[in-house]
């Protein structure tokens, strides 16, 4: 028997058997229609990727460290995630990373044989991660050795462990919470950057998310711990600042200025017309909640 071929994402699909004679207009109606079942899947997920985003939450809360590893298209969505909560939450560099098979010239081209090695997997989360941080594993198939072999020594040193694969066979003895996103088999027979690569994509962004608005870093559905790095995120900041303290860009632009470019900060220090050092104090005894800052 051909290795793999039983896994879901290896199946061939009925429905797109046809792709080599399709029209470009039924091309991209047909993987279209196969996207659709990414959304699916996730929303079954949902009570799992709860339970891991409250895992992810309490991990950060601690100050302690999430860890995304994977292989290939999951390896690079891994990293993706981990590199955008800097700038859209304000974490700590290095207190959210992304570790692929094959390091970081895997990014940008596939390292044969890579994923295959469990030990290296073991070998980077013992480097890596302590106990207490928290270790989100991302395989489509649910058997990558070095995803798996990951886990596995995360859970001896003492870290919480997260699998999320495609897989609902997948191997999860080393692991606390298995999100299972059940995309079935691909528009393109194997191919998981498409439904298996969407779904992924779709949970991570739940469990950043989730978690951050856990951890205060939301004030109702806004981006108040934005990183103003650029002038399109200052302008973001500045008319945060405005929206939430009620008043003109003008007195927005410097109060985030004042607030040492941080939107919480600004908007605490006018609406209780404090010091920065204050309305930091205030923010810290809330939690880092705005919205208890606020409360009177």
């Amino acid at each position: 028997m051909i290795k793999n071929l039983n896994l879901p994402t290896e199946q061939i699909n009925p429905r797109t058997q046809g792709l080599d004679r399709m029209t470009p207009r039924q091309l991209a109606r047909v993987i279209n229609n196969e996207d659709f079942n990414a959304a699916r899947a996730v929303k079954k997920a949902n009570k799992e990727i709860a339970a891991a985003l409250v895992l992810a939450a309490k991990t950060y809360a601690s100050h302690h460290k999430i860890i995304f590893i994977g292989a290939g298209t999951s390896g690079r969505l891994g990293i993706l995630e981990a590199v955008e909560c800097v700038p859209t939450f304000g974490t700590r560099p290095g207190q959210i990373i992304g570790l692929i098979a094959g390091g970081k010239k895997a990014v940008f081209r596939s390292q044969e044989g890579a994923e295959d090695n469990a030990k290296q997997g073991a070998r980077e989360i013992a480097a890596q991660a302590k106990p207490g941080d928290l270790v989100v594993g991302l395989t489509a198939s649910g058997r990558t050795p070095y995803v798996l072999g990951a886990l596995v020594q995360a859970q001896k040193i003492g870290a919480g462990t997260v699998l999320l694969s495609c897989n609902p066979a997948a191997d999860t003895s080393h692991t606390l919470v298995h999100i299972c996103l059940q995309t079935g088999a691909e528009a393109l027979s194997g191919s998981t950057r498409l439904k298996a690569g969407t779904a992924t994509k779709m949970a991570l962004n739940a469990i950043t998310t989730g978690a951050m608005a856990l951890c205060g870093k939301t004030f109702g559905n806004l981006m108040v711990d934005v990183m103003p790095t650029n002038e399109k995120l200052v302008i973001r900041a500045t008319r945060l600042i405005a929206t939430i303290a009620q008043t003109d860009e003008k007195t927005a632009r410097r109060l985030l200025t004042a607030s040492g470019n941080r939107v919480k900060t600004a908007v605490v220090m006018h609406r209780k017309k404090m010091t920065r050092a204050e309305a930091e104090k205030r923010l810290k005894k809330a939690g880092g909640f705005l919205s208890r800052a606020l409360d009177d």
